[in-house]
């Protein structure tokens, strides 16, 4: 398998490819679990669903997301790529999924080159009436899409996709399945963020990355 490294120190050391990462905070309080903590929507069925309690809330939040691309970009600041963990995972895939239907909100210069899933996968809600403007997916009658292979924007999966415990190993896959341009490093270290990662699959981060690489000025 290689040798363990820490794949945050590898790409931090590497005068080739130099990173640097900003923080969207998400619109809405959650203090349940961090008097501090933040969410992009609540859940339905009490919490504990899969789709926004109320749809409004994800379109404020990809509004939110949109006009800091927006903002970076008019401001010579651009954004190349959009990392999300678990329920920001979410909203990267809502990102691409909206980026595919030609939403205004994430056309043009200022949407992301590229996405980072950490432990994610796309809301169901977008493929059903109040999101998509279509049926629940196995029904018959129009869909609003995306289907496999159409979201172009490249995207690097990263997740425990046997025994993540929140999201289903037939979530992730087909998530994936959507996406023609993908990259997936797979861990066992259950829903989290990976504090190590073999030697192959910090490479696969590292080649990932640096296919959106800018020359520096």
């Amino acid at each position: 398998a290689g040798k363990v490294v820490d794949p945050c120190q590898r790409v931090a050391t590497d005068a080739a490819l130099a990173v640097e990462c900003r923080c969207v905070e998400a619109p809405f309080a959650e203090p349940s679990r961090r008097a501090q903590g933040r969410q992009w929507w609540r859940y339905d069925e009490n919490g504990d669903g899969d789709r926004p309690l109320d749809w409004a809330e994800m379109e404020l939040a990809t509004t939110r997301i949109a006009e800091e691309l927006h903002g970076a970009h008019a401001a010579a600041k651009p954004y190349d790529g959009v990392v999300g963990f678990s329920q920001g995972a979410e909203m990267v895939h809502t990102l691409a999924l909206l980026k595919h239907r030609q939403d205004p909100r994430l056309h043009g210069p200022a949407a992301p080159r590229f996405l980072v899933s950490l432990s994610g996968a796309v809301n169901p809600g977008h493929f059903e009436a109040p999101g998509g403007g279509g049926p629940p997916r196995g029904c018959d009658g129009p869909c609003a899409g995306p289907t496999t292979g159409e979201l172009a924007t490249p995207c690097l999966f990263v997740g425990d996709f046997a025994t993540d415990g929140w999201y289903s190993t037939g979530r992730f896959l087909q998530t994936l399945s959507l996406y023609n341009d993908a990259t997936v490093v797979r861990h066992d270290q259950r829903h989290s963020v990976p504090k190590v990662l073999d030697g192959n699959s910090a490479l696969a981060i590292r080649s990932f990355l640096s296919r959106f690489a800018r020359a520096a000025k």
